[in-house]
């Protein structure tokens, strides 16, 4: 009874400045305020409880006008770290701590779950232009053939190594995924012959869809179709092309705006390499054929050679290296003519790092620091599966999100919150939750510039996903390459996946389109996510063109303060806005106030949207600049629509399976 009648009253919001601030993450050596309100007058003593890894450190408290705080330091150095308040009343002690969805506080007899609170490096920063960007993800070998017969040299060059690799003739012929190899396992060895030259004759299209990064999947010579075993770090694969040819796809590029980012598989090389030369197929002293006596030997970690080694997943196509070895890193890193440094110069903007969590902190550390002493505006960014600040691996708490190893993430957790809500999984305020969750606890360089992504090579894509709402994990790969997606299921996906793409391109960061999702493409789990670009039967170009051109031409959806609301269960709003000219980085910047409203159901639905007061996420200063803004009229920039604002407030009827971006003036 005592818990019940005073948790009313005794409350903590960490995305309030009256209880945190500032709100979100800190700097290491900034001040913050921790505190709860104290309705009830209940509270003799407090305190505040800060814990990390490894330790645990209490505060005394102080009262003010029925609000418990303390003012204190957290960390000097970046950390993961978490609070709770500690309450002594009559009835005994108590505890303040975080409910589900880790915003409000619920007050307990026994310590539960707490606050999280993020300090990261007091120098972070990343690159301007990547927060702004759009990007574009290619599978190089299913994108674009062209017709100089690049391919065909580039499989033949693979024959004469003793690769029974397969060309698939027809564009439009299903991907291989039956067993083809000695142990019973599919391997990939069919080829589409997609080039680099294909990707540049295409470079129109994206730059009319909007794109202003290109991120391709890895292009060095390898022996598979993926490329994620890599044979020669130094040389794309003959069936994309040449080192030229990628030199000349950047500069064309570049003279259209848009970028280019290469895939880094570091963390393995490929068994049939030039570093480790397990069937000889190179004319090289690799670890695997001439042991000691190769200059790649301390790479790789032998139990017994030859035949005993560390490797990637036990996939002994896949050898592991030692990232601490100073020769390794020297060829791969630091060295003047390294890899990393070496395809900057050739034109790259940036690495994707796979399998980021395989890489030791110090290895990611360097790559970064290497690649921004070749181009300071190089982007670093991640493969990390979950939440990239709380993230463990190896029994150790990783750093990528606190501003020394990486830029940005890939956001899968991002991509199972939307699809979630999509799939009706879960409601609008769950998404809401996740989203703001996202807001208080990244690092804002790291914040804005997180790869949002729905679909990518690893993951089935999202219209199937959204279509068919099952799980392509509990399936076979029979029964994925049997599955058939019906028409009027592809009708649904296509409509959901209209409002995910709203939501992408309307909250901060970098909104990814895999490549064939904007034309409606289908597709389970590897090999079926990879086919070969093609038009579904509802291409979605044009929106997200639209989507695109919104984003690209107003500053406030790239750039500026976000806020997050859910009205009805299933209903989600973003709010954006930039004020005093400046951007949430002190930028300049268009001002600008923006609503994006989701409504999924199949139903019309009528909510009043709170500008005011009713998006959580935005500090005491964004939410009195709205208030200030006097605006009065609110006009989508979609289907043209409009609504008065009163007082912050506007009534909004929204069409079944919607999706509305208003302009606010």
């Amino acid at each position: 009874m005592i818990i019940s009648s005073l948790q009313p009253h005794i409350t903590h919001d960490a995305a309030s400045e009256s209880d945190r601030k500032p709100i979100g993450a800190i700097r290491a050596g900034q001040s913050v305020r921790l505190g709860f309100y104290d309705g009830a007058a209940a509270v003799l003593d407090a305190e505040l409880v800060l814990s990390g890894d490894g330790f645990e450190r209490r505060y005394k408290m102080a009262l003010t006008s029925g609000r418990w705080y303390c003012d204190l330091v957290p960390s000097e150095e970046p950390a993961a770290l978490w609070y709770c308040f500690c309450l002594r009343l009559e009835e005994g002690e108590f505890w303040l701590c975080a409910a589900q969805g880790g915003r409000f506080g619920q007050l307990q007899s026994s310590r539960g779950s707490s606050f999280r609170l993020t300090v990261y490096a007091s120098d972070f920063e990343t690159p301007a232009w990547f927060r702004r960007a759009v990007m574009y993800q290619i599978f190089p070998d299913r994108f674009a053939r062209d017709s100089s017969g690049t391919a065909m040299r580039g499989i033949e060059y693979h024959r004469s190594r003793g690769r029974q690799v397969k060309y698939h003739e027809g564009w439009n012929e299903p991907v291989d995924w039956q067993p083809n190899s000695a142990d019973g396992f599919y391997f990939p060895l069919d080829f589409y012959g997609g080039t680099l030259r294909g990707i540049e004759s295409r470079l129109p299209y994206l730059l009319a869809l909007g794109v202003r990064v290109l991120y391709l999947n890895p292009i060095f010579e390898a022996c598979s179709n993926h490329r994620y075993g890599t044979g020669d770090y130094l040389k794309v694969d003959p069936v994309l092309g040449t080192n030229e040819d990628f030199e000349h796809l950047c500069k064309s590029a570049a003279k259209l705006g848009i970028r280019v980012m290469l895939d880094g598989v570091f963390s393995h090389t490929g068994a049939d390499s030039v570093y480790f030369n397990r069937f000889s197929r190179y004319d090289s002293d690799g670890a695997y054929n001439a042991g000691e006596k190769s200059p790649y030997y301390s790479w790789y970690d032998f139990h017994k050679w030859p035949d005993e080694y560390r490797c990637w997943w036990n996939f002994p196509d896949l050898p592991e290296v030692n990232e601490n070895d100073a020769v390794w890193r020297d060829f791969v890193i630091s060295g003047e003519n390294s890899v990393v440094k070496t395809w900057l110069r050739r034109g790259a903007a940036g690495w994707r790092l796979d399998v980021a969590d395989e890489l030791p902190d110090e290895a990611l550390a360097l790559i970064r620091r290497a690649a921004k002493e070749a181009d300071p505006d190089a982007v670093i960014l991640g493969e990390v599966w979950e939440d990239a600040v709380t993230k463990t691996s190896y029994g150790a708490r990783r750093k990528y999100a606190l501003g020394d190893s990486l830029d940005s993430v890939m956001n899968y957790p991002f991509r199972t919150a939307l699809l979630n809500f999509l799939t009706f999984r879960s409601d609008s305020r769950a998404i809401a939750d996740f989203l703001l969750d996202q807001r208080l606890n990244y690092p804002p360089a790291l914040y804005f510039s997180v790869m949002n992504l729905i679909s990518s090579h690893d993951v089935d894509r999202a219209r199937t996903a959204l279509a068919t709402r099952l799980d392509a994990r509990s399936m076979t790969r029979e029964q994925q390459a049997g599955f058939i997606v019906t028409d009027a299921q592809d009708e649904r996906g296509a409509a959901m996946q209209r409002l995910a793409a709203a939501v992408q391109f309307t909250i901060p960061g970098v909104p990814s389109i895999y490549y064939g999702d904007e034309t409606g493409m289908n597709g389970m789990l590897d090999p079926f996510d990879r086919a070969p670009f093609t038009v579904g039967r509802r291409s979605l170009v044009d929106w997200y063109s639209t989507l695109s051109e919104l984003r690209n031409e107003n500053d406030a959806l790239s750039v500026g303060a976000v806020g997050f609301s859910a009205p009805d269960p299933d209903v989600l709003t973003i709010l954006r806005c930039v004020s005093g000219g400046r951007d949430e980085f002190g930028l300049e910047a268009e001002d600008g106030v923006f609503l994006a409203v989701i409504n999924r159901s199949a139903y019309e639905k009528s909510i009043v949207a709170d500008i005011w007061a009713g998006h959580a996420g935005l500090t005491a200063d964004e939410a009195s600049a709205l208030r200030s803004a006097g605006l009065s009229r609110a006009v989508c920039l979609l289907s043209g629509d409009s609504a008065a604002v009163s007082e912050g407030l506007i009534r909004l009827t929204l069409p079944p399976e919607s999706a509305r971006i208003y302009k606010l003036t």
